[in-house]
């Protein structure tokens, strides 16, 4: 695999892996958990910005 990474710099892909980064960019369907969790997080940030009480929910 060519992936070229450090603490302080950028990630780099090449050949087959870059091709399927951007195939996986342009065709795969989004996660529906992570979208979820997208979806709360900008509510709680809505909030947050108009100064409004928020409270998180414990998942156990």
């Amino acid at each position: 695999m060519a992936i070229k990474s450090s603490t302080f710099g950028r990630v780099e892909l090449s050949g087959k892996d870059a091709a399927r980064f951007v195939q996986h960019i342009n065709e795969d369907k989004p996660n529906p958990l992570a979208l979820a969790a997208l979806a709360r997080g900008r509510a709680i940030s809505e909030k947050i910005n108009k100064g409004e009480a928020f409270k998180l929910k414990r998942n156990a």
